[in-house]
């Protein structure tokens, strides 16, 4: 009998052939090197590797003289660079021999990416910035990677070289990791300043290849899907990557904001993050910062007497002011001395020693502790367990003052990190037990929160451990973000195009910083919960509508006037699926838009399948208004019209249909307030009530 990993293996291999995409021996070594030295199973393999398949199908073929840009969405600390190098591996066994990797240009980032590229690759030639002036070409018949900073006067060099080395002719590969991440022209909007530097060496690098596959990848790609039709950095295709097993993220931490019965994350008072965010922070500490640091120590003693011999690690991140790192690294420093002082006490005599406060604290963190954990040491085995390594502990500041990093290997038994900016994208802080939040901002940008979301990660062995603390309004940003992130996960998976609508879960966030999207076709927020929208300039000529009223009215022949019926969303969509707004239409109403954000809509479990079609009449007579110089429509819905007459619920997707007749109607002056002589149908689509929004390009 065949083993369930022969089948899966099987399976997997017949997909492959039968869509013309063969892994072979750099596959074959990467699956045994990533089993052996990473610790990933033949079922995830499996998994990435059917990601890796899906994104070479869709790439440029070796030897076409063309190119194509896709993006490949991963999550939040998901092994997205797995993915990156199963399909690099995957492109050597099918042909390409060229590859560029550009990663991000902090050192310790950057040397991170290059030396696991190196390690897994062992079949390719991969050369790291400083190879690129000396190379002398040697080796030509291996695949060759270079590996890049998104520098511009590094990525010069790249291009220097692939002239020296006549890649124009051939096909290249290029990864972009966190390609929403300085890639994008910051001066969009500022027709008198050239592109900002990094973009433009990266459309430089493009423009000396003929052929090309164009690969961006991130877990936070709002800014690309925002980019318009014909720019260079709007994906093609996107393919939603896969988690592997224990990875656990957002949807598992944020997935409601019950918050009370959360494992997991517990709520501070926000004046104690405040005055962490105060350079001038008191002595004492505050109650959570010290609630949180004991539930760390008592959780790693808790670990490592369950067998454990890993190092584990702590992170504050509330603001992103030097002082403020500062200030609190000293206090947190110092609290680990009083503690470390109360514990030794504990080790020298009975546990009833230490003072009041720290004992109280220490049994309230175990008791904690006891609502995750199945079997549980006694208490004094625990205390005493943290006593004899609470001397293994550093406090480490990360900013651009110390220039202190995150290790990808901590020494110590405990490390505390404290900093803000340089703990957030592509930064993997390994055996991560606690975080204490409280990061904020007056307009949140979707990308730069989840970006912050360290905590998500392959994190099940220690799961019993992880807390979570943070102000009640970010736990629900958290969760407004994370349902944005699955709407837009699950449109991108249906269709695998850049989806050109977004989704917000709450009006106060954004989806990404102003300065790389265009102001001229950018709406940050439009499409608001509760509000209705038309087409301000119906579409009405005869040559245009060819036959589609009368596909409408069969669409609704069982519909009555004036009656409310429920529906599947896809019936709804259906009914969407027509031309409605002429390209002169003036107003937020444009026919694709509005399907998307229909669509999505859809995909949140709150408003799905409670999608409304009624019917208002069959017989308008609606002319063009005065008031718009007769070139439009001020409204549809007559006035006082409230859906709560019809028992429509306000929490209901509601489309309302109206037939006007399309008479002619001129005026003494010649102009025609009226139609083009034929009947029409105009939408009138009422999104449910909430305090969310669309982000849109209407390119």
């Amino acid at each position: 009998m065949f083993s369930s990993a022969y089948n899966r293996f099987f399976l997997i291999l017949q997909f492959l052939v039968m869509n013309k995409t063969n892994p072979g021996n750099n596959i074959k070594r990467l699956q045994e090197y990533l089993q052996r030295e990473e610790n990933i199973s033949f079922q995830d393999f499996d998994n990435i590797l059917h990601d890796a398949t899906d994104i070479i199908q869709r790439c440029t073929s070796p030897g076409q003289a063309n190119s194509t840009q896709g993006l490949i969405y991963g999550h939040i600390q998901s092994g997205k660079t797995v993915v990156i190098i199963t399909t690099l591996a995957l492109a050597a066994d099918n042909g390409y021999r060229n590859f560029i990797i550009m990663t991000s240009d902090l050192n310790d980032i950057y040397n991170q990416t290059l030396d696991r590229i190196q390690r897994s690759l062992d079949g390719f030639q991969v050369l790291g910035k400083r190879d690129f002036t000396n190379y002398a070409g040697l080796n030509s018949f291996m695949p060759l990677a270079l590996v890049s900073s998104k520098n511009a006067r590094i990525l010069r060099r790249v291009t220097d070289l692939t002239r020296q080395l006549s890649w124009h002719s051939q096909t290249t590969m290029i990864v972009d990791d966190e390609a929403d991440q300085a890639s994008l022209n910051t001066t969009i909007n500022n027709s008198d300043r050239p592109a900002s530097s990094v973009n433009q060496a990266i459309v430089t690098l493009r423009q000396t290849l003929a052929s090309y596959a164009y690969l961006q990848t991130t877990a936070t790609p709002q800014a690309l899907l925002l980019q318009n039709r014909d720019n260079l950095f709007r994906p093609n295709f996107v393919v939603p990557t896969t988690p592997g097993t224990g990875y656990v993220g957002g949807n598992y931490f944020f997935a409601d904001e019950d918050f009370a019965n959360s494992n997991h994350v517990r709520v501070v008072p926000f004046i104690d993050v405040t005055s962490l965010q105060n350079s001038n922070i008191p002595g004492n500490i505050p109650d959570t910062l010290a609630q949180s640091l004991l539930a760390f120590f008592v959780g790693a003693a808790i670990l490592r007497l369950l067998g454990s011999t890993k190092n584990y690690t702590y992170l504050l991140h509330t603001s992103f002011r030097q002082t403020a790192h500062l200030s609190a690294a000293r206090l947190v420093d110092e609290y680990r001395n009083l503690l470390a002082v109360e514990l030794t006490i504990v080790e020298r005599n009975y546990i009833n020693a230490i003072s009041q406060n720290f004992r109280e604290g220490l049994e309230e963190a175990y008791a904690d502790m006891q609502g995750t954990f199945e079997n549980i040491p006694a208490f004094e085995d625990i205390i005493a367990e943290a006593a004899r390594a609470i001397a293994s502990t550093e406090v480490i500041e990360i900013n651009a003052r110390t220039g202190a990093g995150v290790s990808p290997n901590p020494s110590r038994r405990h490390t505390l990190y404290i900093g803000g900016t340089k703990i957030g994208r592509g930064v993997t802080i390994k055996n991560l037990l606690v975080t204490y939040y409280g990061r904020d901002a007056l307009y949140p940008q979707i990308d730069t929160v989840l970006q912050h979301a360290r905590m998500y990660g392959y994190r099940h062995a220690e799961l019993p451990a992880i807390r979570i603390y943070l102000p009640q309004h970010l736990g629900i940003r958290f969760c407004n973000i994370h349902r944005t992130d699955n709407a837009m996960r699950e449109k991108c998976r249906v269709s695998h195009k850049a989806i050109p609508v977004i989704p917000l879960m709450a009006r106060n966030i954004r989806p990404t910083r102003r300065n790389v999207l265009d102001d001229s076709t950018v709406d940050i927020v439009t499409y608001l919960g509760g509000q209705s929208y038309f087409p301000s300039l119906p579409i009405s000529s005869p040559d245009i509508l060819g036959n589609q009223t009368e596909m409408i009215d069969n669409l609704l022949y069982t519909f009555e006037e004036k009656t409310p019926y429920s529906v599947p969303f896809e019936n709804l969509l259906d009914l969407l699926d027509f031309k409605f707004a002429s390209l002169q239409s003036r107003g937020t109403w444009k026919d694709d838009l509005i399907r998307q954000a229909v669509s999505s809509i859809g995909n949140i479990p709150e408003y799905r399948n409670q999608a409304i079609v009624m019917v208002v009449t069959r017989s308008s007579d609606r002319k063009k208004d005065q008031s718009r110089d007769y070139r439009g429509i001020s409204s549809v819905l007559p006035g006082g019209f409230n859906p709560s007459r019809f028992n429509i619920q306000p929490n209901c997707l509601a489309l309302f249909l109206f037939k006007f007749n399309g008479k002619v109607d001129y005026l003494p002056n010649r102009i025609n307030r009226g139609w083009d002589g034929v009947p029409f149908w105009v939408p009138v689509i009422r999104f449910p009530d909430g305090n969310y929004a669309f982000s849109v390009n209407r390119t």
